[in-house]
């Protein structure tokens, strides 16, 4: 009788435990365990280039209808890079599982470049070009902080030099993501005003003086413009600088040329900041020639010549103080009454030609504004000899007592 009775208890349990296995697989069931992430999938965000890229926070919660409601934090798995060195789309995924649930997400991640190229613009030292004149561009960069140097991409719009006016030179590069800027360059063309030499010692009688000099040397063609000199005997004068072979000033004094001063540095931003910087200045160009000739010189140029009025954002009414002050000093400045332009307009030895003996015809003095560090310009001087011996006037140097030709004061 007990071992019946045993056996009934046994199996009621066993029916109980069934039932409660049953009844917790249905709630399970109905409980219906799910995966939510606490950021959502299928989003596209985008990352400027070279900018950190901070990793989403993703978590992953396991939830249920019945029980579990409020969600328990489950372990996520991880998995894709985002390199924002390199432009492109990147794929970062996410999943988790727990419980029988699973689940996965996905976030496009966008490196992208929205930052404009920038151009820097050289300087352009002269206040105004006369209309006419062919304009010279100082140059330009332009970079790009993903593409790097673009310089060579930059599209330059050109300058009408015909009439007289405010004009603009507009600048503009874009990069390979589309991103571009634009600089603007502003010129004031001007009428070319009539010159107006001064002359200070009276025309010689005896026929026309042509008085060849040159700026801004010594430099690569200087030593083939003395050769020149030297086949025909003609003297000339150079107003030297500290740049290049300065052994080749020496040899100017040595071959009977008058040597000059012109400028040290001929950076107008610094010798037209001040008198004394001015004079610090031909200062230091007269002891480089004291070492290479043996002797100072009075004689000088002012760089841009007297006239030049880029002085007068530096210094405003410095030219009137310099050309007073240089000859309290002793020193003789010599502008010029024959432009080449080798400096503006003129790029080839026949323009040069051309606009030297123009120039000189009529004149009983001719001081002749060339550069020897200008190739074509060098290639003009025997062709300008020739023509002066052939027409009867005759080569000089200058010296303290030339002629002396002064422009008007601008500044």
């Amino acid at each position: 009788m007990k071992q019946g009775k045993a056996r009934f208890i046994a199996a009621v349990c066993m029916a109980a435990v069934v039932i409660c296995i049953a009844a917790a697989g249905i709630i399970f069931r109905l409980n219906k365990f799910k995966i939510e992430f606490s950021e959502p999938s299928g989003q596209v965000d985008t990352v400027e280039w070279g900018t950190e890229y901070t990793p989403l926070d993703v978590k992953a919660y396991l939830k249920g209808k019945i029980f579990c409601k409020s969600g328990k934090e489950v372990e996520i798995t991880k998995s894709g890079e985002v390199d924002t060195s390199s432009l492109g789309e990147y794929k970062v995924f996410w999943s988790a599982s727990a419980a029988g649930a699973e689940s996965s997400g996905v976030r496009t991640v966008k490196v992208v470049d929205t930052t404009p190229p920038e151009i820097s613009l050289n300087p352009y030292e002269k206040e105004y070009i006369y209309v006419g004149a062919q304009y010279e561009e100082p140059g330009y960069t332009a970079t790009d902080t993903v593409d790097g140097d673009i310089t060579g991409n930059v599209e330059v719009s050109g300058i009408d030099t015909s009439s007289a006016g405010e004009k603009e030179i507009t600048y503009t590069v874009a990069d390979k993501s589309g991103n571009s800027t634009t600089q603007v360059r502003k010129i004031v063309v001007k009428e070319k005003p009539k010159p107006k030499p001064v002359v200070t010692s009276p025309p010689s009688a005896n026929g026309g003086v042509i008085y060849l000099t040159f700026d801004d040397g010594p430099g690569a063609y200087t030593s083939r413009l003395l050769d020149i000199l030297a086949k025909y005997g003609v003297k000339a004068t150079f107003f030297v600088t500290g740049r290049g072979d300065r052994s080749l000033i020496a040899r100017e004094a040595r071959e009977g040329h008058s040597v000059a001063i012109h400028s040290l540095t001929h950076n107008y931003s610094q010798i037209y900041s001040s008198e004394e910087a001015f004079f610090d200045d031909i200062n230091a160009m007269n002891e480089i020639i004291k070492e290479q000739t043996g002797e100072y010189t009075n004689l000088m140029r002012f760089p841009g010549g007297s006239s030049n009025t880029v002085s007068r954002k530096y210094c405003p009414g410095i030219m009137t103080r310099l050309t007073a002050a240089v000859e309290e000093k002793g020193f003789k400045y010599f502008d010029w009454n024959v432009v080449s332009g080798d400096a503006g307009g003129a790029k080839t030895a026949d323009r040069v030609y051309s606009n030297v003996i123009n120039g000189i015809r009529g004149k009983a003095y001719s001081i002749v504004l060339q550069h020897d560090i200008k190739n074509f310009s060098v290639d003009a001087v025997e062709r300008i000899i020739v023509w002066g011996l052939n027409n009867g006037y005759t080569f000089s140097r200058l010296t303290a007592d030339s002629p002396t030709v002064h422009q008007h004061i601008n500044n």
